[in-house]
């Protein structure tokens, strides 16, 4: 690998958003409206943070991905001398 990024991840990256916007569009989410509470929190809340640590967590995986590898450190001259 030349250290570029995937073009599958950098397509992840491009749709990540769009993915959240559509998770968390009216329509979509009145879906979770109902009267179920797990936990005794409304179902609607548990869905709302639960998208968004989804779309936190994906964007942390696909950051690591994108980013360019970072060049090795270089060798401590004085390291080598004293030998």
């Amino acid at each position: 690998m030349d250290g570029t990024p995937s073009h599958r991840a950098q397509s992840a990256a491009v749709l990540l958003p769009a993915l959240g916007l559509f998770l968390l569009f009216p329509p979509f989410i009145t879906l979770f409206t109902g009267p179920l509470r797990p936990f005794g929190i409304p179902l609607i809340v548990v869905y709302i943070f639960g998208v968004w640590l989804a779309i936190v967590l994906v964007t942390v995986l696909l950051v690591r991905r994108l980013e360019p590898p970072t060049a090795p450190a270089a060798p401590d001259e004085d390291a080598t001398d004293q030998a």
